[in-house]
C-alpha cells in the first residue's frame, strides 16, 4: 500500500492518474470494509443501552402514523423511528436492528474519504479515512441504534456531492447534496448547522466559479426546499419540545451541564472547555483529543497561508471557512441558550469538520505524502485504542456492555423471581427490561396514582419510576419501595430492584449509607447492571 499511496504526488508519466486514483479507491474500499466488519462485531457483541431500547420501543407502534407520533416524544427528528418501524420485520436481534446504523456509519467513512480527496487532496483524504474509520468513538456510534450514524452519513454525503457538483458543474451531484441534507435534517437537528455552513460555502464557490444556470437553479431550489423542511420540523416538533419538558416527558435536567448558564461561568471559558471536549469525545482519549484540537487550528492556519495561485487561495480559504463555520454557529446557539456544546454525541456533527481539519494538518505536516499521512493517522488511532476510554456519559465501556452480562442477568431474573414478586426499576432501565425480558410478550401496562408505570410479562411484574424521576438512588429507594409495594399490594412476595441504564453502584451505596440495607446480596452483571432483593419496611 505505501508504494501506491506515495504515487499520489508522482509525475503523470510514472503512471496514469486515473489508474492511480482507482487503485487508491480500491485500497480505501478495503479499509472501509475492515471498519464494517469491526462495526458488525460490536453490534452483535453488546446489549442495547437505554436509548436504543427506547427507540426500539417507539418503533413498535402498530401503524406508521402512530410510530411517527411516538417519535415526537423524543428530542430528535422522526427518520430513525420510521426506518425501524419497517426494519424490525426483518428481525429483532441486536445485530439486525442495528444494521441501519452500521451501514450508515460505514457509508460515512467512504463519503468522508471521497469528500476530502476532492476538497483537500489524497494525503488529507487518507489521514481522514483512518481517523473516521477506526477511532473508537466512530466505531462505537456506528454500532449504536441512534440517530448519529445517519447524521454523519448524510452530512458527509452532502459535503461530498456538493463539492463534486460545484467542481464538475454536475446537476445530479447537486441534487444528491440536497437529498443528503434533507436526510441529515430528518436524522438530527444539529444538521441545521451543517446545512447553514454548506450553504455559505456553496455561495462562495458560486461567486468565484460561476456555475451553469442549471446547477445554480437546482441548488437554489434545493435550498428553498430545505428551508421548507426546516419550517415543517419546527412547527410539528421543535416548537413542541418546550411543552414536552414542561410536562416532564423529557427530563428538564437532560444535558444541563452542557448548556451555558450565564452568571455561573464566563462564555469564553465555557466555549474553550467545550471545544477541547469535542475533540476529546471524537478521539476517545483526553491527551490525544487535546492535541487534535491544536492540530485542527494549525490545519486552519495552513489553509489560510499564502497560496501558490489566486484560485488555490480562494479554494483553501473557502475550505477553512467551511471547517470553522459549524463551530461558530454552535457558539452562537450556545450564547442564545439554544443548543449544548462540549464532550457529547449531540455535537458529533462537529467531528466531521474537526477530523477533516486534523486530516489536512497531518497531510501538510508531512508535505502531502499520502503514505506518511496515513501512517501518522494510524498511529493516532492505535494510541486512542490503547489508552483511551469513552468520553461521553452516554457511551458505556465495551467490557461492561457485552451481551453476556445481559444474558446472565436474564438467567438470574428467571431463576429467582416468581410471579408473586415485584421488580422495581427506573424508567431508563425499564426500556431495557421491556426489550430483553418482555420482547413482544408485554401482557399489560398501566400508570398508577403513585406515579409508577406498571407492566408484566413472562410471569414477571415490573414497576418503573416516572419519566422525570431519574435513576433510583440510596436517598429515595426506601420511599419508592414503600410506595410501590402499596400500589401493587405486595404482601407475600419479594421486592427486587434492577438498575441498569447509565447508573452504577446503587446497591453498594445502600449498604454503605443505610444500616437497614447492610446485608444486601447484590448480583452485578458488569458495572451497569445490578439485581438485588430489598426488605419491605
Amino acid at each position: 500500500m505505501p508504494e501506491i499511496l506515495a504515487k499520489s504526488g508522482a509525475h503523470p508519466r510514472s503512471a496514469p492518474l486515473v489508474q492511480i486514483g482507482a487503485r487508491q479507491d480500491l485500497i480505501a474500499g478495503a479499509i472501509v470494509l475492515i471498519g464494517l466488519c469491526w462495526r458488525l462485531w460490536l453490534a452483535h457483541a453488546t446489549f442495547f443501552n437505554t436509548d436504543e431500547a427506547w427507540h426500539y420501543t417507539l418503533s413498535k407502534e402498530p401503524s406508521l402514523l402512530l410510530a411517527y407520533r411516538a417519535s415526537l416524544t423524543i428530542n430528535h427528528p422522526p427518520l430513525l423511528i420510521l426506518i425501524l418501524h419497517f426494519w424490525r420485520y426483518l428481525g429483532t436481534s441486536n445485530l439486525v436492528l442495528r444494521l441501519p446504523s452500521v451501514i450508515a456509519g460505514t457509508a460515512f467513512c467512504w463519503f468522508f474519504y471521497r469528500w476530502l480527496k476532492l476538497a483537500a487532496g489524497a494525503a488529507s483524504a487518507w489521514s481522514g479515512l483512518f481517523l473516521a474509520t477506526f477511532l473508537p468513538p466512530m466505531i462505537a456510534m456506528s454500532a449504536d441504534l441512534r440517530q448519529y450514524p445517519l447524521l454523519l452519513m448524510f452530512a458527509a454525503g452532502a459535503a461530498y456531492f456538493l463539492e463534486r457538483g460545484l467542481s464538475e458543474d454536475s446537476v445530479p451531484a447537486i441534487v444528491g447534496a440536497s437529498l443528503c441534507l434533507y436526510g441529515a435534517m430528518l436524522s438530527h437537528y444539529s444538521a441545521f448547522f451543517v446545512a447553514a455552513a454548506l450553504g455559505v460555502y456553496a455561495l462562495i464557490w458560486i461567486g468565484q466559479c460561476k456555475p451553469s444556470s442549471g446547477v445554480l437553479w437546482i441548488w437554489v431550489a434545493g435550498q428553498v426546499a430545505g428551508v421548507a423542511l426546516a419550517y415543517f420540523l419546527y412547527k410539528t416538533h421543535i416548537a413542541r419540545l418546550s411543552t414536552l419538558v414542561t410536562q416532564s416527558i423529557i427530563p428538564q435536567n437532560y444535558l444541563g451541564e452542557f448548556f451555558f448558564h450565564p452568571g455561573k461561568e464566563h462564555l469564553l471559558s465555557f466555549l474553550y472547555r467545550g471545544t477541547f471536549g469535542i475533540f476529546r469525545f471524537a478521539f476517545g482519549q483526553t491527551q490525544v483529543g487535546q492535541i487534535a484540537a491544536v492540530l485542527f487550528l494549525v490545519g486552519i492556519a495552513l489553509l489560510l497561508r499564502a497560496p501558490d495561485t489566486a484560485t488555490q487561495g480562494n479554494r483553501r480559504h473557502a475550505l477553512a471557512l467551511l471547517f470553522v463555520l459549524p463551530f461558530f454557529l454552535n457558539w452562537l446557539a450556545v450564547a442564545a441558550g439554544a443548543y449544548p456544546y462540549g464532550r457529547m454525541r449531540q455535537c458529533v456533527y462537529l467531528g466531521v469538520f474537526g477530523l477533516a481539519g486534523v486530516g489536512v494538518c497531518l497531510a501538510k505536516l508531512v508535505r502531502e505524502n499520502a503514505s506518511f499521512s496515513a501512517a501518522t493517522a494510524l498511529g493516532i488511532v492505535v494510541l486512542c485504542h490503547a489508552f483511551g476510554k469513552p468520553q461521553d456519559r452516554d457511551m458505556l465501556p465495551l467490557a461492561d456492555q457485552r451481551h453476556d452480562h445481559m444474558d446472565q442477568a436474564l438467567e438470574f431474573i428467571h431463576a429467582h423471581i416468581t410471579p408473586a414478586d415485584l421488580i422495581l426499576t427506573d424508567r431508563a432501565t425499564a426500556f431495557q427490561l421491556r426489550r430483553y425480558v418482555c420482547g413482544s410478550q408485554l401482557e399489560g401496562s398501566e400508570h398508577s396514582e403513585a406515579g409508577f408505570d406498571l407492566f408484566q410479562c413472562e410471569g414477571v411484574r415490573f414497576a418503573s419510576t416516572g419519566p422525570n424521576d431519574g435513576a433510583l438512588s440510596a436517598d429515595t429507594l426506601a420511599l419508592r419501595s414503600s410506595q410501590v409495594s402499596g400500589a401493587y399490594h405486595l404482601r407475600s412476595g419479594n421486592l427486587w430492584v434492577v438498575q441498569g441504564g447509565w447508573a452504577t453502584g446503587l446497591g453498594e451505596a445502600l449498604k454503605r449509607e443505610i444500616p437497614a440495607y447492610s446485608d444486601l446480596q447484590i448480583q452485578n452483571f458488569g458495572r451497569y447492571l445490578e439485581v438485588f432483593r430489598v426488605p419491605l419496611r
